[in-house]
């Protein structure tokens, strides 16, 4: 199923956000008109203590009567999320990184392929892993801030943003292979890459990325280091891309934003629609195999979130499934259909998961609470949830630097947790993929544990480390800085190897770009 955006409800007071640039944002229309809580996050401060500037909010919210919290409550903007954890991706500073480990069996989470089949890829030999490569964080020049969105993997390549470019990495030698030069800085990508390699990103229309808009849209093909095509997005309301949610499917690739939505045929760029469904707000999608649109419509109960996959040959919703009421709403998984809801006032991220059923039916929901980190997040991803089958996995936060957290593996089915793992050395474990009925998971350095990828096997309860980084306290502190809690910054591990990239580039002035750590 695929993925939906996120509505406006009636609009509020609106408030001026700071740029990227130091220059205030272009009020958007609809329910985002607030900051987000300066105060938002996880956890204590971080016992590394290295000062990085912080990145700019750009996190719209819902104002009006119908919006979460109404009028003078902020709150970070609700999206939708996409399914599975894609070639999700930690980076460093500005970067990514590398870890070559572990089983290479190839598998689908929540519906979707994971970038092309790895039979070709040699087999790890161990778990103890060295440094592959490193890649420097782009320079900024003065009042210019660098965005670097988007990471994948093939069989072949590590792909991931860079300044004006995208460009990738032989998995083999860790050198630069190619690199595909953009107009201007990118503005976002897709977490998803679909089963040949392609990825999506939308760009600036030139380098001057304090006057253009973020008007160029491309599909590139990962293992070919080239672009499909190029097509320009219409809709001057995309902006500077506030809210840019970017996805793709074998068969679509789309861009939504606060007050418009874009969708083009994958293979060749023709275009399907150029605004969101009558009647609706907004529009944010999940890729995978088939796309999934979250949608904030006008119904005859009032504005509701609805969920829909569009016809790839006209653009036209197939099917239609209006959820619950909720104050906001992330598409999780396609299959199954699970969302994640808020109903409280003052919900930063999911407080439920609710499956659906093929027949439109409610057929479990969990309680999640405040004690689980399920990712939703501003740019329409749950990247801190991982479906795999009927079990979704989500870990709670530790609240503190002292105590380790647990993962739980809930029945989708039930909505009853099936097993709980908790982490060892007082440590944070984040959920990355599935692997099969299992989980891939990160453990988070500390200063005198290093980082591990493991997996996770509900049926047995045990926790098999596939790869440990050096235990080195600058390298526990470079890794602790790049992984977090709730996804924002993915991490990819596939193939046995584990990367990690920084999206913003906060960091650049402690950490590379990207990084990586092999054990062939």
């Amino acid at each position: 199923m695929s993925q939906p955006p996120v509505p406006p409800e009636p609009y509020g007071q609106p408030q001026q956000q700071s740029g990227p640039y130091g220059q205030p944002y272009p009020q958007q229309p609809g329910p985002y008109g607030q900051q987000i809580p300066q105060g938002a996050g996880y956890g204590a401060q971080n016992p590394y203590a290295q000062p990085y500037p912080q990145p700019p909010l750009q996190a719209p919210v819902q104002t009006g009567p119908g919006g979460p919290g109404g009028p003078g409550v902020k709150r970070r903007r609700l999206v939708v999320v996409l399914g599975s954890v894609v070639a999700a991706l930690l980076v460093i500073g500005v970067g990514a990184v590398a870890l070559l480990s572990g089983d290479q069996g190839s598998e689908q989470a929540d519906g979707k392929t994971k970038g092309t089949p790895r039979s070709a890829s040699p087999k790890p030999t161990g778990t103890k892993g060295t440094e592959l490569f490193q890649v420097a964080a782009p320079k900024e020049g003065k009042d210019e801030y660098v965005q670097t969105p988007g990471a994948w993997v093939t069989s072949r390549y590590f792909a991931s943003g860079e300044k004006n470019a995208v460009t990738g990495y032989d998995l083999a030698t860790g050198r630069r292979a190619w690199t595909i030069p953009l107009s201007g800085g990118l503005c976002g990508a897709s977490r998803d890459i679909t089963g040949s390699g392609l990825v999506a990103v939308v760009f600036h229309a030139t380098k001057d990325t304090h006057n253009s808009l973020c008007s160029r849209f491309a599909v590139i093909d990962v293992n070919k280091g080239a672009t499909v095509w190029e097509k320009p997005i219409v809709d001057r309301s995309i902006s500077l891309g506030l809210g840019l949610n970017v996805a793709i499917s074998d068969s679509v690739a789309t861009a939504g934003w606060p007050s418009g939505s874009a969708g083009f045929t994958t293979s060749s760029g023709a275009p399907l629609w150029v605004a969101p469904a009558q009647g609706c707000a907004q529009e944010e999608h999940l890729g995978g195999r088939k796309l999934l649109t979250l949608a904030y419509c006008q119904t005859s109960a009032g504005m509701r979130f609805r969920v829909g996959e569009h016809d790839p040959r006209t653009g036209k919703a197939t099917w239609t499934y209006q959820v619950p009421k909720a104050r906001g709403a992330w598409l999780v998984s396609s299959e199954p259909l699970v969302l994640g809801l808020v109903q409280s006032e003052d919900g930063l991220d999911a407080e439920q998961l609710v499956t659906v059923s093929d027949q439109g039916k409610v057929e479990s929901t969990v309680e999640l609470g405040d004690d689980y980190v399920a990712g939703c997040g501003e740019t329409g991803a749950c990247a801190a949830t991982v479906v795999a089958g009927n079990t979704a996995y989500i870990g709670t936060d530790p609240h503190s630097y002292t105590t380790g957290n647990k993962i739980t593996a809930f029945d989708l089915r039930t909505g009853k947790p099936r097993r709980s793992f908790d982490a060892t050395d007082k440590s944070t474990w984040v959920p990355l993929r599935a692997d099969g009925k299992a989980l891939i998971a990160l453990q988070m350095a500390e200063p005198r544990t290093p980082a591990r990828v493991l997996r996770l096997d509900p049926g047995t309860g045990q926790a098999t480390k596939l790869l440990e980084m050096p235990n080195e306290l600058a390298v526990n502190s470079m890794l602790h800085s790049m992984i977090s809690k709730d996804g924002e910054d993915p991490a990819l591990y596939e193939g046995g190897q584990l990367f990690l990239h920084d999206a913003g580039g906060y960091q650049a002035a402690v950490n590379p770009m990207s990084l990586a750590f092999s054990n062939r």
